[in-house]
C-alpha cells in the first residue's frame, strides 16, 4: 500500500510545541495508475525504436496525410533519409517530397495519386526519385484511404520503400539473360557454320531432284499428245522437292536469326528428328551410324524449341567430333528419349567415342573449358545455361563399355502431344 501523509505542527498559547496534526490518504491506485503510464510511456519508446530500426533495416518509410488540409500528419525519419532530405531541416510538406520525385515521373504519379483520391482505392506506384547530388533512387509506394463512420475521407496513410537494390539486381539479371542469349546466338551461328558443307548438300539434293522433275515434265508435254498424267506426277515431285529444300532454309533460318526465347508447347521427338536431318551429312561424312529410341507416346514440353534443338545439335556434333578421333570400332551414336516420373523427359545422348575423364566430367560445363585444340569452351556451357533456364537439368557420365553419354531433362507440359503437335 502506498500511503500520503500531510501534517502540521501543533503548538499551545505559550508557544510550546505539542505534536502534529494532519491527514493521510491512500494513493496506491494512483501510485499503480503512475507506474503504468511509465511502464507504457517506456514500451511506447521502444516499439517507436524499433519500428524505426525495422524501417532503417527495411528501407521503408511512412507517412500519413489529411486531404482535406494538404499536412502531413506524420512521415517516418527513413521517408526523409529515403527522398534525401534531413528532417531537421525540411518541413514534412508534400510539396518538399514531390520535388524529390524524378521530372519524368513527377506528372504520372501525381495524376495516379489524384485518380486515387477521387475513387478512395489504394495507391500502388513505382517511380524514381532524384537527389540533390544526382542520385536516383527507385521507389516502390502504396497508399490506403481512411473515411469516417459518414464515409468521409479523412486521411491517405501509406509507404514508400527504397527498391534501387532489388531494381538493380534485376536489371543486372536481365543484360545477364541477354548475354546468354547473344552467347546462344553466336553459338547457334557458329554451328551453322560448321555444318555449312553439309547443309549445302541437303539443299542442293532436292533442287537438282527438282530439276530433274521439270525437265521430265516438259518432255511429257512435248509427247503427241502430251502426257498429262505423267506431267502431274513429275509437277508433284517437284512441288515435294521445293518443299523440302524449303524446310532445310527454314530450319537454318530459325537457329541463325537473332530474336528473343519463344517458349511455347512443342513435340520434343519431332524437334530432334529435324535436329538429325540437320546433321546427317555430317553424321555421314564421319562414318556414324545413328540409332533413334524415341519414346512413343512422351508428353510434349513447355519451352523454345529452337533452343533445345540448339542442344541436341550441340551434343550431336560433339560426339561426332570425338569419334573421328577413334580408329578402331564402330561410331555409334544414338538418341532416346523416355518419360521420367520424376523430372518429365529424359534425353540421352551416348556415343562411342574416347569417353571423358571422370575428373572433368563436371569441369567440361564450366564456360572457356575445353580439351579440344580449337573451340571456344563456350559450347556446354550454354547449352547447360539453356536447360537449366528451362527448368531441366544437363549431366554427363561414362559410357560403357566406351564413350561417354550426355542426358538432360526437361519438366514435361501436360499430356501426350496430339498428331497436330508432331
Amino acid at each position: 500500500m502506498y500511503v500520503k501523509a500531510s501534517g502540521t505542527p501543533v503548538f499551545d498559547a505559550n508557544g510550546e510545541f505539542r505534536g502534529y496534526r494532519g491527514t493521510g490518504s491512500d494513493v496506491t491506485e494512483r501510485k499503480r495508475a503512475d507506474e503504468a503510464l511509465r511502464e507504457s510511456a517506456e514500451a511506447l519508446r521502444r516499439s517507436e525504436a524499433y519500428l524505426a530500426e525495422s524501417q532503417r533495416l527495411t528501407h521503408t518509410g511512412s507517412w500519413a496525410w489529411d486531404p482535406r488540409t494538404e499536412e502531413v500528419l506524420y512521415c517516418s525519419e527513413e521517408m526523409f533519409r529515403i527522398f534525401g532530405l534531413d528532417p531537421r531541416k525540411s518541413p514534412p510538406g508534400r510539396e518538399n517530397f514531390r520535388r524529390q520525385i524524378h521530372p519524368e515521373d513527377r506528372d504520372r504519379v501525381r495524376q495516379k495519386f489524384e485518380q486515387c483520391l477521387r475513387e478512395r482505392v489504394d495507391s500502388v506506384e513505382e517511380y524514381r526519385v532524384l537527389l540533390a547530388d544526382g542520385t536516383v533512387r527507385h521507389i516502390a509506394s502504396s497508399g490506403h484511404p481512411v473515411v469516417d463512420e459518414n464515409g468521409e475521407l479523412i486521411a491517405f496513410i501509406g509507404t514508400a520503400v527504397d527498391v534501387t537494390e532489388r531494381k538493380r539486381a534485376q536489371e543486372e539479371r536481365e543484360r545477364l539473360r541477354q548475354l546468354e542469349a547473344d552467347l546462344a546466338h553466336v553459338n547457334r551461328v557458329s554451328m551453322m557454320g560448321e555444318l555449312a558443307a553439309s547443309l549445302a548438300h541437303e539443299i542442293t539434293q532436292p533442287i537438282a531432284s527438282a530439276r530433274n522433275n521439270a525437265r521430265a515434265a516438259l518432255n511429257f508435254l512435248d509427247q503427241r499428245p502430251p502426257n498429262l498424267g505423267e506431267v502431274r506426277e513429275a509437277l508433284d515431285c517437284v512441288v515435294g522437292d521445293s518443299d523440302r529444300a524449303g524446310d532445310i532454309i527454314d530450319r537454318i533460318r530459325d537457329h541463325i536469326k537473332k530474336a528473343p526465347p519463344r517458349k511455347g508447347r512443342f513435340d520434343l521427338n519431332a524437334a530432334i528428328n529435324e535436329v538429325i536431318v540437320l546433321a546427317r551429312s555430317v553424321i555421314t561424312e564421319n562414318g556414324v551410324s545413328v540409332q533413334t529410341g524415341l519414346a512413343d507416346g512422351l508428353f510434349p514440353v513447355q519451352g523454345d524449341r529452337v533452343q533445345v534443338q540448339q542442344v541436341v545439335l550441340n551434343l550431336v556434333l560433339n560426339a561426332v567430333e570425338a569419334m573421328g578421333s577413334v580408329e578402331a570400332g564402330a561410331r555409334e551414336l544414338s538418341i532416346s528419349t523416355e518419360q521420367n516420373r520424376t523430372d518429365g523427359v529424359l534425353v540421352e545422348v551416348p556415343d562411342s567415342g574416347p569417353g571423358i575423364d571422370p575428373e572433368h566430367l563436371e569441369r567440361i560445363f564450366e564456360a572457356f573449358y575445353t580439351a579440344k585444340s580449337s573451340g571456344t569452351g563456350m559450347g556446354l556451357s550454354i547449352c547447360r545455361s539453356i536447360i537449366d533456364a528451362h527448368g531441366g537439368r544437363l549431366w554427363a557420365e561414362a559410357n560403357e563399355p566406351r564413350g561417354a553419354v550426355f542426358q538432360f531433362t526437361l519438366p514435361s507440359a501436360g499430356s501426350p502431344a496430339p498428331e497436330s503437335d508432331k
